[in-house]
Formats: C-alpha cells, structure tokens, sequence
C-alpha cells in the first residue's frame, strides 16, 4: 500500500545536506522533491570574534556548549577540522534535537543533553534547568544564528552562569526560481515543507498567494504559530519536532487531493 506522499511534489526549502537527504527520504516514499532552498548560512559579518570564541572552546575553557542548530555545528565543523581541533571532552554539549546531536556526534563529539519533546531554545532550557542549583561558577558557550532570541543566555546568566554568546551564521533569503515560485503560486507543488520562521518570511516575500491547494507542512508547534501570523494556513504540524517525524506523518495521512497529484 502506498502512502499519502506518493507521487506528490515537495518544496523542500533548504539545500546542502540536509536538503539531500530530505530529498532522497522523500523519494523513498514515492514522492518528488523539489530542492529550491529558501535560506542559506552565510558567516558572520565579523567572523573573527566568532573564531576567537571557537578558539577558546577548543582548548578547554568552556564546561558547556549550547547549540541550536545542526548549522551551528557546520560552522564549528568548518573552523574546528581544517586546523586539526575537536571538542574537548571536558566540555559537554546540549543540542536542541536530535538532528543537531547527529551533527554534534558526526564532528565526534558526545551529547550531554538533548530536550525531550519541542526541539526549541524555551524547552532546552527549561529542561536542561529543571532541578538544577544556581551556579556559583561555570562558563557557558551558546552558538547561534543572527535572528535567534537570546533565551537560552539570558536564563543560563540569571542562573550565574558566565555566558559568551556566539554568532555562528547569519540567516540569508535566497530566491526561489521563477518556475518554482509559479508553481507554488499556480498548485503544481502539493506539499511545502515549513521548517523555520526564517523559512516562513521568504516564502511570503516571494509567494503572497500559495495555492488554496498547496498543503503548508509545518515542522512544530512554535513553527505554526510562527507561519499562522505569517498568515499561512497550516494543514499539518508534527506531533514530533523533526523532519522525519513530519514526513512520515505526512505519509500516513489519508490520502487527499492536497497531497496527491
């Protein structure tokens, strides 16, 4: 029996791995992905205050990492490798899903702490508090994108924690092809995959007006309401925070002219 993304057209909104290998998951399951990124990672305006910060926690002054982003690691990654580093072990990590800890474990590195349930900054750290006592002392590294909220430090500081926050990336638009664009505007893509606010703006800046038919997938909870003051109508929300959970979500939803051909 086949499942409800078979045949369907995917906007898949990120490109590079991630991308490819949300590309091929939905090939597996009969469907045509469409890889036209909406957002790309670009370095930090001034790269060298976020490389003296890597710097430092490659040589074993930071007892925490934060990370809120599969990205963030690729920056690490990019600055860590080529000058022949890695993490210290003295330093554990929190990654905010489990996408994030694949990429933390693929730079060879142990997980410390991943949040059970929303993948967010507000569950990791209201989790990764819980039963905590204030810290006297401790030095704390959250790495993030340019338009995250400063959640996680602020709570890490009221708890006494010496926080360095780093900007890893800057989150860019990118222009969807003319053809793209069309289809989504005309419904010749059935299904967009909402993985972000970032994601969501740069689809509304280049598509005002999706298709009654295209069914907005969205990747969570706070990712709806995000798109939903977007203006979007979101037809699905995964009840896990990744993306394999949405796609296999979508997939065994019954089948319905939104997601098929």
């Amino acid at each position: 029996m086949t499942g409800a993304l078979q045949g369907a057209r995917v906007l898949v909104p990120r490109a590079g791995a991630w991308g490819e290998r949300v590309a091929a998951e939905l090939r597996r399951r009969g469907a045509d992905p469409v890889v036209a990124p909406l957002i790309r990672t670009a370095p930090p305006r001034d790269p060298s205050v976020r490389d003296g910060m890597f710097a430092e926690l490659a040589a074993g002054r930071y007892d925490w990492l934060f990370v809120t982003s599969a990205a963030s690691i690729e920056q690490l990654a990019a600055f860590l490798t080529p000058r022949g580093l890695t993490l210290p072990a003295t330093t554990q990590v929190a990654a905010v899903g489990q996408a994030t800890a694949r990429a933390v474990a693929d730079l060879g590195a142990d997980v410390a702490f991943v949040p059970v349930g929303q993948s967010s900054a507000r569950a990791m750290i209201a989790q990764w508090s819980a039963g905590r006592a204030a810290a006297s002392t401790g030095r704390c590294l959250v790495v993030r994108s340019d338009l995250a909220a400063a959640v996680i430090s602020d709570e890490l500081e009221l708890q006494g924690y010496a926080v360095d926050v780093c900007i890893g990336y800057r989150t860019v638009g990118v222009d969807l092809p003319d053809p793209v664009a069309r289809d989504l505007a005309d419904g010749r893509i059935d299904v967009v995959l909402l993985t972000s606010l970032s994601v969501g703006r740069e689809l509304r800046r280049q598509v005002p007006q999706l298709a009654a038919s295209v069914l907005v997938a969205s990747i969570g909870p706070g990712t709806t309401r995000d798109a939903e003051r977007l203006g979007f109508t979101v037809g699905h929300t995964a009840h896990t925070q990744s993306v394999d959970a949405l796609l296999a979500e979508l997939d065994s939803r019954p089948r319905s002219p939104e997601v098929t051909p």
